[in-house]
């Protein structure tokens, strides 16, 4: 072998070792990603941002902070704080950029620049709302909640990111304008619900009776901004800038699970890293029977919280995402269903999920 067969073999896994594999790292970051000289890497990165990254996050704090996710009367957040919540964003996406190009082989890596700067501008417009309206926060917590885990209710993106609520029979609807019928219900609650439905009660039975008869109501999909808001104005709950946390507690039956699935995104982004690393068949008899510790479905925290789609989840299962959309009210799917799904006998459905389990504790701890 000559001197520059060597040479050559040995910068080519010194550059192996440098960046992460292409089937892990969004294409776009390549380039970025194998550069070595200093001032172009930030010239690279600078044009990453202002052509890939910072239009999503544009459009995603222009929609979480669009008049319908305020109160009454904060038609809109001051234009300064946008755009200080646009930077902020960006900012903590430059550094993650950054930090994964200077430690290219660590366990986080990024296979979807524009997912994870509409991640980034999400999180950063939720820890804003949620700082400076703490208890629509909670009541905002509190409804996701119920929609996800009542039987007969449902909350999904529409295809440009919204959340939408509704029965679980209009999942895949595109929410409707209901801006003005909203306004009508909200100045006159009465003509639509009875007044025991108008007042806060802890109770689900109640919450549930309410959002049913909005849904009945509106007879289409509405944007889940848009039910909070009209909730709060039955509720009452409004904030203000005293509000401190003996009053945030006093909303009604925040659920402490709730709130502990919602607060641990980054936890769960970290699973989920796991999860799609874990062999074919682990990973399907894992996610088809995704369940927490109450023995309850879980795999809607997934889309909700913008740790992983429903295109994302399809995909590691292997299925199509319309085959997944029409199974995903009946997930999760109990061994036997499993089985017959993977050709395999239940007992090695479990073995499979067992072992998955086993292989994410060890991961996570």
């Amino acid at each position: 072998m000559t001197r520059g067969s060597i040479n050559d073999g040995v910068t080519a896994e010194r550059d192996a070792r440098h960046e992460p594999s292409r089937a892990e790292l969004d294409p776009l970051l390549l380039t970025f990603m194998r550069s070595r000289d200093a001032e172009e890497s930030e010239r690279l990165l600078a044009a990453i941002i202002a052509e890939h990254a910072a239009p999503i996050i544009e459009a995603v704090v222009g929609r979480k902070l669009r008049p319908t996710s305020l109160p009454a009367g904060r038609a809109r957040a001051d234009e300064w704080q946008i755009e200080d919540l646009r930077g902020d964003a960006v900012v903590q996406l430059l550094t993650q950029l950054r930090r994964l190009k200077a430690s290219p082989r660590g366990e986080d890596t990024i296979r979807d620049l524009r997912g994870y700067a509409a991640v980034v501008a999400a999180h950063t417009c939720h820890r804003y709302l949620r700082r400076k309206h703490p208890r629509r926060h909670v009541l905002k917590n509190k409804l996701r909640y119920l929609l996800t885990r009542q039987s007969g209710f449902a909350a999904w993106e529409d295809e440009g990111g919204q959340l939408v609520a509704g029965f679980a029979a209009w999942r895949g609807d595109g929410a409707s304008s209901h801006a003005e019928e909203l306004a009508r219900m909200a100045a006159a609650p009465t003509t639509f619900v009875t007044p025991d439905l108008s007042r806060r009660d802890g109770r689900d039975a109640r919450s549930a009776e309410l959002l049913a008869v909005i849904f009945n109501h509106l007879g289409s999909p509405v944007g889940l901004d848009d039910l909070v808001g009209l909730v709060a104005k039955l509720w009452g709950v409004i904030d203000s800038e005293e509000a401190g946390e003996e009053e945030i507690a006093r909303v009604p039956d925040a659920r402490a699970l709730a709130d502990a699935e919602l607060e641990q995104r980054d936890y769960l982004r970290r699973l989920w890293s796991e999860i799609v690393l874990l062999p074919a068949r682990q990973r399907a008899a894992l996610l088809l029977n995704l369940k927490d510790e109450q023995g309850r479905g879980c795999i809607a925290l997934l889309p909700l919280t913008g740790v992983a789609g429903m295109r994302q989840i399809a995909d590691a299962l292997g299925l199509p995402a319309a085959q997944l959309a029409e199974m995903w009210n009946e997930l999760p799917l109990d061994d036997a269903r499993v089985a017959e799904r993977m050709g395999l006998t239940r007992q090695q459905v479990i073995n499979l999920r067992k072992s998955a389990r086993a292989r994410l504790a060890r991961r996570m701890s």
